[in-house]
């Protein structure tokens, strides 16, 4: 009788344990199937070329000495990576090699510029003139149309309130505030275009592909 009953009783515990087996491995099915996983389905596919140019050629180096309330760059924007251009006029150019290109209407703008200053690293997204000031009190950001213009007159940066559909950033003026002096670093100029906000990362960094960056050496 005592057999009996110790076999019984190995049988049940055998039995519980293969169930609860069972329960477990069906708890982790149903764990894994609840996961989700998110996938980033960004693709770029801009086929814009851009470049930053001082007259007929492109940026490749650029060096500047440190001041205060003072022009240090100025910079023509062009859809283009040709090193040497056949014309320095801004506006004709800016025609040229935007008319390369078809279905791009959508496309603008942008830059992100950094550098340090008195220990601290500057960095800024520039989209618009509304960041004119932004890197203050180091710099100075001042943007152009030069294309949407009368030939020989005469015409300042753009402010926010001069923008609109048609406006168009083609030059970028880069001017030392009053703590210029106070950069210690090189200055890192990237020109970039985009369509919309999925160019940009969460930290609104821009992630395309098609951009341009010059390092301006400070001395």
């Amino acid at each position: 009788m005592k057999k009996i009953i110790l076999i019984i009783t190995i049988i049940f515990m055998l039995t519980g344990c293969i169930d609860k087996n069972i329960d477990d491995n069906s708890m982790d099915a149903e764990i894994n199937i609840d996961e989700t996983i998110k996938i980033d389905e960004y693709i770029d596919d801009n086929p814009i070329k851009v470049s930053l140019y001082e007259g007929k050629n492109k940026v490749k180096k650029y060096e500047t000495t440190l001041g205060n309330f003072k022009d240090f760059a100025v910079f023509d924007i062009y859809y283009t990576d040709i090193d040497t251009l056949d014309s320095s006029n801004t506006k004709s150019n800016y025609k040229k090699y935007y008319s390369m290109y078809e279905n791009i209407d959508n496309y603008k703008t942008g830059f992100y510029i950094t550098f340090e200053a008195e220990g601290k690293t500057i960095e800024k997204l520039i989209l618009d003139p509304s960041a004119m000031h932004s890197m203050a009190p180091y710099v100075y950001v001042y943007l152009y149309d030069d294309v949407n213009q009368v030939d020989g007159t005469y015409y300042s940066h753009l402010e926010s309130k001069d923008m609109n559909d048609d406006t168009i950033i083609s030059s970028v003026k880069l001017f030392f505030a009053h703590k210029g002096t106070s950069i210690t670093s090189p200055i890192t100029v990237t020109v970039f275009t985009y369509d919309s906000e999925d160019d940009f990362t969460e930290d609104k960094y821009y992630r395309g592909i098609s951009s341009y960056t010059v390092n301006i050496e400070t001395n």
